[in-house]
């Protein structure tokens, strides 16, 4: 590390005599501060501020400051401008000392086509000027664009943006995979800090915030020498919300109802207040929190597609076994964010922030199994009836002999997010001095325990099936020889386990840049150096208990419960009874600890993170230039356990593992953007990336399952970082109303992607995962965002806001070793769904408010197979998922600020979903029928008569 560092010291060293040379060279030169607020007194981010004669220009920050130096003494023109408000102009005289502008936008007027009304629209116009002045490829949804439609968390949210799909989950989404990459490939940041994963792997689970904790998301598609370089796909960065000079405070109240499941409720409470304080407005406060509960029920169908042999000679392809399952979640989230500042000055200020999240994902699911054990054709009904017990005289079609098991799981897991941050910003002599620290932790705890009881011809066949796959979708198994297979008094308890997890990453991150602008040959220049330090601790401990029933003559009737779904899975099933769990627990079973399990599952992971970085942008006319290098340099400590097991599969001991590895990288970057006018813009970027392994990748354990083709599972401590160079090319236009039309490629070339492998140990498969030579991924995306005022009377209040992102990949895989299976094949990478789009129409216009959202991911591979037939032999594929989801929102007059909230979820009931192979072999669709809620908003000096 040493020698990364010293480098790292005399390079500050030289920028700090760059600067002081600097300043001797402008000695005689003035600079331009100020600030940029609405009539209201509100701040305005990312306007653009512009001197003439010279074109020296600036973006306001995210309080509304700018300060331009290095300006010549003399008379100037300032102009003001920003996306939705008329220009501003003044004028001004620039000597030694520094010349103050505070400039007032006015919304524009109709002569230019510009009317800006409504919460959304004025998130759109901030989050449109972001995009506008931003050196890199970034694309921003705003707060109140994000609560326009039922996004009940962030990954909801960030859904709907272009080139962007989902992992859901229990019907609301997980993760975000951004340009085709699987979600390892992206990072997720708060206010620019790294935000650790309350799971053993690196991306967050977005589901954990709430939704109405932010001010706006932005996702970087492109890198700077500033940025971390951890984000191949994308970097997630959620911005939090600061106070303002005006007060502004809003609550929330919503309550809904979803008809799954015999009908389940939600209900929803947020508020947020914040000002500014004090005669010159120096001390800012702002406080938020949000709460929300959801009940939430889904009919989930899985079946297990196979090539099953008959009896009689041939083979059978479809389902022998299906889990009927039926889930009640009780998923409560809530989360508090706030902040405090104090200005030092005009451009100058300190502050510390946070956010808190906590997630209960409670619930219960009850399983019915039915399964065939022995399939039997009419050519050998004998034989069948001999060698099992299931009694079938008359064969016809596919019918077989099998059981019954029932599965209780009992849901705890909870998830906790919280991260603190403090910093100063200094502006001294035209140069900005920015430092901050960080403390974030994330953790999991609780677990999934289950009972499994079984049921009737489980242990000898005794049930005689058909097997009705007319639509293959919802394959059904009926019973041909009158057994009652949801009869309670025929199972009995046979085993199952209570577990008790818990996984913790804690996160220190310092950092440090100072930025200094200068000309360059008469060009208008900045130039930027910074230092970050990261280390980060995760840890794993499981601790799985089992116990077993099938020595105690427990039956499944002492544990009933009282809930049964008449109407499972659109009245295509029976279903029920069922347990209750807690009842279980109750009866006081001898519980054993599992060390065979939980000891190669807990691990120990440090790493340290530290990075430099150097950038330079430059104006030259109508091109804009921004170039740096950035160095990481990473190492990790690893510690877990190595277990030992006899010929069957019982755990004998374990042993300590450690080791750990060191890497450094250099990561160019540059940005380019040449502006054909003020509102066409051609932007090109290169940018150098990295995707480290997941920390439960790299633990070194090892576990053995007897009896099994691939015995063997173990980490990987030597598994390589993922790669790659990033190419964009993009053009975009801004409408004079509020509005864009843009288009772009991006290209991805990935070396060392990591993939699922089949290697040996002790002469014995092993399944572990190991790098691969290289993939790719190419890539087109649009947007098209438009407020039509030019349509004729009532129709003048509609929008659109749609975008469309087409994403190819291929992937070259590992060279198997000898004797292993391996393929040859170039499938796309898992996740990389080809084409994604979402069209939503808005409509706002005299207090009225509303939108319907259309959301599309095209299928794609989850997860790899043997081969990539159209067999369940073949890959795992999400089902392609189109949603429709809408809301209206009406001010209600002389209300004091109320706005009455009707949403709409799912309207479409969509289905979820996997299948192996091609689309008539599910492994899993699953249900959760639309959501309506309803509420009130209520906001000081809220808008009416809109």
């Amino acid at each position: 590390m040493r020698s990364f560092v010293s480098p790292l010291c005399r390079s500050l060293l030289a920028v700090s005599l760059f600067f002081q040379l600097a300043a001797l060279a402008q000695e005689h030169q003035g600079s331009v501060t100020g600030r940029v607020l609405d009539a209201s007194q509100g701040v305005l981010p990312g306007a653009r501020i512009e001197l003439q004669p010279g074109g020296q220009s600036r973006s306001s920050d995210a309080n509304g400051e700018f300060s331009i130096s290095g300006v010549a003494a003399g008379r100037y023109t300032a102009t003001v401008s920003l996306q939705g408000f008329s220009l501003f102009t003044t004028e001004v005289t620039v000597a030694d000392s520094p010349v103050k502008v505070e400039a007032i936008l006015q919304i524009g007027t109709h002569n230019e086509s510009v009317t800006v009304t409504g919460d959304r629209q004025g998130g759109e116009v901030e989050a449109l000027t972001i995009e506008r002045t931003a050196d890199n490829i970034v694309q921003v949804l705003p707060a109140d664009v994000i609560t326009s439609l039922p996004n009940t968390n962030i990954a909801d949210a960030l859904g709907r943006m272009p080139s962007v799909s989902l992992e859901r989950d229990e019907g609301e989404g997980k993760y975000v995979q951004i340009r085709g990459t699987e979600p390892r490939l992206s990072n997720v940041t708060i206010d620019g800090i790294h935000l650790p994963s309350p799971e053993g792997i690196r991306n967050v689970k977005l589901d954990v915030i709430p939704a109405d904790l932010v001010s706006s998301v932005e996702i970087n598609k492109t890198l700077s020498a500033n940025q971390d370089a951890d984000a191949i796909g994308g970097s997630v960065n959620l911005v939090t919300r600061t106070p303002a000079d005006q007060p502004y405070v809003s609550f929330l109240g919503m309550g809904g109802y979803t008809p799954i499941t015999g009908g389940r409720s939600l209900y929803q409470i947020a508020g947020t207040a914040g000002q500014r304080f004090g005669k010159d407005k120096k001390f800012g406060a702002l406080f938020g929190f949000s709460y929300d509960y959801n009940s939430r029920g889904i009919n989930d169908v899985e079946p297990g597609p196979a090539v099953n042999p008959l009896a009689g000679g041939g083979s059978f392809l479809g389902p022998n076994t299906e889990d009927l399952r039926n889930y009640h979640y009780d998923r409560g989230r809530y989360g508090f964010d706030g902040e405090l500042d104090y200005k030092l000055g005009d451009m100058s200020s300190v502050y510390i922030r946070g956010l808190f999240s906590h997630f209960n994902d409670f619930g219960e699911d009850w399983i019915y199994s039915p399964g065939i054990s022995t399939f039997i054709t009419s050519a050998n009904v004998g034989d069948a009836k001999n060698s099992n017990t299931c009694g079938i005289t008359d064969v016809s079609g596919v019918q077989g002999c099998g059981g019954m098991s029932f599965t209780n799981v009992y849901r705890k897991p909870a998830q906790q997010i919280v991260s603190v941050q403090a910093g100063a910003r200094h502006v001294f002599g035209g140069a900005v001095l920015n430092y901050e620290a960080a403390l974030s932790q994330a953790n999991y705890t609780g677990g999934f325990g289950f009972a499994r009881y079984f049921g009737p011809g489980s242990s000898d066949n005794s049930v005689a099936f058909g097997v009705n796959t007319k639509d293959p979708f919802v394959p059904k198994f009926p019973v041909l020889n009158g057994v009652n297979i949801y009869d309670p008094s025929l199972y009995s308890v046979g085993f199952g386990d209570d577990e008790s997890d818990g996984i913790f990453e804690r996160d220190a991150v310092g950092d440090i840049s100072l930025s200094k602008p200068y000309k360059l040959a008469g060009h208008f220049s900045t130039f930027e150096v910074g230092f970050k330090g990261w280390d980060a601790r995760k840890t794993s401990l499981v601790n799985r208990m089992n116990f077993s029933g099938n020595s105690s003559g427990l039956r499944m009737t002492q544990f009933l419960g009282s809930y049964r779904d008449n109407n499972y899975y659109f009245g295509q099933y029976q279903f029920g009874p069922t347990t209750q769990f807690t009842k279980l627990l109750a009866a006081s079973l001898p519980l054993t600890s599992n060390d065979g399990y939980n000891l190669p599952n807990d691990f120990n992971i440090s790493e340290r993170i530290w990075a430099g970085y150097a950038m330079d942008t430059i104006d030259l006319g109508r091109f804009r230039l921004q170039g740096g290098v950035r160095i990481e340099s990473t190492g990790d400590d690893l510690q877990a356990n190595l277990v030992n097991y006899d010929s069957g599969g019982n755990f004998l001991s374990s042993s300590p593992l450690n080791t750990s590895h060191s890497y450094i990288n250099v990561f160019p970057s540059v940005q380019a953007q040449y502006r054909f006018s003020s509102d066409t813009v051609l932007r090109a970027a290169y940018g150098a990336g990295i995707a480290r392994p997941n920390f439960s990748d790299l633990a070194p354990y090892l576990t053995f399952t007897p009896n099994t083709p691939v015995p063997y599972a173990q980490g990987n401590p030597d598994l390589k970082p993922t790669h790659a160079q990033n190419v964009d090319l993009l053009v975009e236009h801004y409408f004079k109303s509020v509005g864009i039309i843009q288009g772009g490629v991006f290209y991805k070339g990935l070396t060392d992607p990591i993939y699922p492998i089949t290697g040996t140990y002790q002469g014995q498969p092993s399944a572990t995962l190991g790098n691969g030579p290289n993939a790719h991924i190419f890539g087109f995306e649009a947007t098209w965002q438009q407020r039509l005022k030019f349509l004729p009377g009532a129709l003048n209040g509609m929008g659109v806001q749609a975008n469309y992102g087409y994403t190819s990949s291929q992937a070259t895989f590992p060279t198997p070793l000898p004797g292993q299976p391996g393929r040859t094949d170039h499938p796309t990478l898992p996740r990389t769904a080809p084409n994604n789009w979402n069209f939503d129409a808005t409509y706002d216009k005299k207090g009225f408010s509303a939108r319907m959202g259309l959301s599309h991911n095209d299928a794609y591979i989850w997860s790899y197979g043997s081969d990539n037939s159209k067999t369940p032999s073949g890959d795992t594929y999400l089902y392609p998922h189109t949603q429709v989801d809408a809301q209206v929102s009406y001010w209600i007059p002389k209300s004091h600020g109320i706005q009455a909230v009707v949403s709409m979820l799912n309207l479409n009931n969509e289905v979820f979903g996997f299948y192996l192979g091609a689309e008539r072999y599910p492994i899993q669709r699953e249900y959760y029928s639309r959501t309506t809620s309803v509420g009130l908003r209520w906001t000081l000096h809220g808008q009416e008569n809109q």
